[in-house]
């Protein structure tokens, strides 16, 4: 006996590729493929687990998300991660992805220019609250301990 195809998120929700990819990307060149702002929202509400599924990871959101969830304009691409990581609107597995990354990249600036490590921390969108605090704690590392350093003189 053949099984039943089992229907995907993407066949179940009820929207056609063109209109999930709407929901991601925005209308297309030729106009919207909803009749009506009802329709737009009626289709966010369907399909908004898979178009977030698909393309609402890694500090990235699709339009859809800027339209019906996100107070005010839509940040520019180069620092939508950290608006998003600014407005707690991230899970907690991508804030824990970007904070890695920018971590790393954190590290990877030690040795440049201030110039240099602006720019670098610029392209790669680290948060300036990230960037004070892991200064501020790289500043902070404990010192030998004085008994330690006496010790050490003593043997010379």
């Amino acid at each position: 006996m053949p099984r039943a195809p089992v229907k995907s998120d993407i066949d179940a929700c009820g929207l056609t590729l063109s209109e999930l990819q709407e929901l991601w990307l925005g209308p297309g060149p030729g106009g919207s493929c909803f009749h009506s702002r009802e329709e737009l929202v009626a289709a966010w509400a369907a399909g908004r687990a898979v178009v977030m599924r698909l393309w609402g990871s890694h500090g990235r959101r699709p339009q859809g998300y800027y339209e019906f969830e996100w107070e005010g304009p839509r940040p520019a691409y180069a620092v939508e991660r950290s608006s998003l990581w600014r407005a707690g609107a991230l899970s907690e597995a991508e804030r824990a992805e970007l904070e890695a990354e920018w971590a790393q990249a954190f590290d990877s600036a030690r040795g440049k220019s201030a110039r240099e490590r602006r720019e670098h921390f610029e392209h790669h969108d680290v948060p300036d609250e990230l960037i004070r605090e892991w200064a501020a704690t790289r500043r902070r590392r404990p010192a030998a301990p004085l008994a330690a350093v006496e010790e050490a003189a003593a043997v010379k």
